[in-house]
């Protein structure tokens, strides 16, 4: 009896504190909904949107577009930021810190130019302000503010490049978005080539697409032929059976669909480059088969320059391919942007004064949207003319640091490493093309590209496992 009354007594003060313990609470409906459903999709799908937004937006350009491009933007990362999910994401990425130093390296060449520098300010020109280096800070600004989208593309597509469950959903989501650019650009080409002033010319009309230049939109398109491609060659454990066909099907129309565009907009330097993005990847999957794929190409790339040379007499509708007049052009194109950089080579004449300078040299094209369309045709003479040498050395930073931090995707020998070898090459042949031409300066090109190599590296980020592994490791040897 005793030792039932103490065994009662010690129940009862547990039972006792059991029914004062408040009932746990039953999930709020919608926090399980975000949590489930709408967590996964949000991020992703509003950068698609804004994407798609700005390419119908003629590449977000004028200088309106461009501001609110990147205040979208910006807002967007900062939101994206607040969600715990994606700030995981961002602690497993690896190497981040050198494009962040680049970035702040070039804000700060901008910054500088703000100042009355001695030998650097003023001088003998009418538009030039003793008062500060930049002959216009209006421009000066935007061009400060207009990085902000590519800044915050490149740190969205770290965050779902580093995010597993989130890696596939963002690229099926920019596959949808692209089906109604596809379709406008087709809708406007048919609708050019139906009309009766084009009927008489040897030449046929170029795809535009959205943009009102067909070689910027054939480099947004080379692009997305790279993403396609290495989706479409990526063999992912996240997709089994029928899923992986879906997968592999959408792929396919991605690619197909850009590389239609790229071939209807009549731009060789895009079909060069398209080109080489196929052979570089048949090089870089398939090593031992480089003997074979190095033959083949070659055939194949002198094929191509036979019948564009060809084009006239065969009678297709295709510009013949004339290297000297390309090269003339581009060195007429070059000649203002390295003049202007012997005149002031440190600092410049200020970051986004490239058209303002030139006004009283050049006239500005009668239906010229944008300052954008006044270039020199070419990334870096753009770059010495508005931030001089100083500035390059600041943009070679940042671009080598991005570049470093992309190549991370390519450590980890998973399903990631021909996706991340596509977008890498992909944002290779934008650059090369911003030697001779002015993609990079169409702020939806450089917020693709930014997003492409951010995503890349996003795909060579620390796995959870990895980091537990450390995390266990270092607390055992600190006790």
């Amino acid at each position: 009896m005793k030792h039932e009354q103490s065994k009662n007594s010690a129940i009862e003060p547990v039972a006792a504190k059991a029914a004062m313990r408040p009932m746990p609470k039953r999930p709020n409906e919608f926090a399980q909904l975000w949590q489930d459903v709408l967590r996964p999709w949000t991020w992703p799908l509003l950068t698609v949107a804004l994407f798609v937004w700005a390419v119908f937006r003629q590449g977000a350009e004028t200088p309106f577009d461009t501001a609110l491009f990147s205040a979208f933007s910006a807002g967007l990362l900062c939101l994206a930021v607040s969600d715990t999910e994606n700030r995981k994401a961002l602690s497993r990425l690896v190497g981040w810190r050198w494009p962040a130093l680049g970035l702040v390296a070039v804000w700060a060449v901008m910054a500088l130019q703000f100042l009355p520098i001695p030998f650097l300010s003023g001088g003998g020109w009418i538009w030039a302000k003793a008062n500060m280096v930049t002959v216009d800070p209006d421009l000066t600004l935007r061009a400060m503010v207009g990085l902000g989208s590519a800044v915050a593309f490149f740190v969205l597509g770290a965050i779902f490049g580093a995010d597993r469950n989130r890696r596939e959903l963002v690229l099926a989501l920019l596959a949808l978005g692209l089906l109604p650019i596809f379709f406008h650009s087709f809708d406007t080409y048919i609708t050019k080539v139906s009309l009766f002033e084009y009927q008489a010319q040897r030449v046929g009309p170029r795809m535009e697409g959205t943009f009102l230049n067909a070689n910027t939109f054939a480099i947004l398109m080379t692009m997305i032929f790279a993403g396609g491609l290495g989706v479409f060659l990526s063999e992912t454990r996240h997709f089994k059976g029928r899923e992986r066909a879906w997968v592999q099907l959408a792929a396919i129309i991605v690619t197909v669909g850009a590389a239609i565009c790229v071939y209807f907009s009549m731009s060789r330097a895009a079909w060069f480059l398209a080109f080489g993005i196929v052979f570089a990847l048949a090089l870089l999957l398939r090593p031992s088969l480089r003997l074979q794929t190095t033959v083949f190409g070659t055939l194949v790339f002198l094929t191509m320059l036979i019948v564009w040379n060809s084009a006239e007499q065969l009678g297709l509708p295709i510009r013949p391919l004339n290297f000297q007049d390309g090269i003339d052009g581009r060195l007429a194109d070059w000649r203002p942007g390295l003049d202007l950089t012997l005149q002031r080579p440190w600092l410049g004449w200020g970051a986004g004064t490239f058209a303002r300078v030139m006004e009283p040299v050049r006239e500005a094209p009668i239906a010229a949207p944008s300052l954008i369309v006044i270039t020199p045709q070419n990334s870096l003479l753009l770059i010495t003319s508005e931030t001089g040498l100083i500035g390059l050395i600041a943009w070679s930073f940042l671009v080598v640091g991005i570049v470093k931090f992309a190549a991370n995707g390519l450590r980890i020998r998973s399903a990631s490493v021909p996706i991340a070898i596509a977008l890498i090459l992909g944002s290779i042949a934008t650059f090369l093309q911003s030697l001779f031409d002015f993609p990079m300066s169409i702020p939806v090109i450089s917020a693709l590209w930014a997003f492409f190599l951010g995503y890349a590296g996003g795909l060579g980020s620390k796995s959870r496992r990895r980091r537990a592994a450390r995390s266990k490791a270092g607390s055992a040897a600190t006790r």
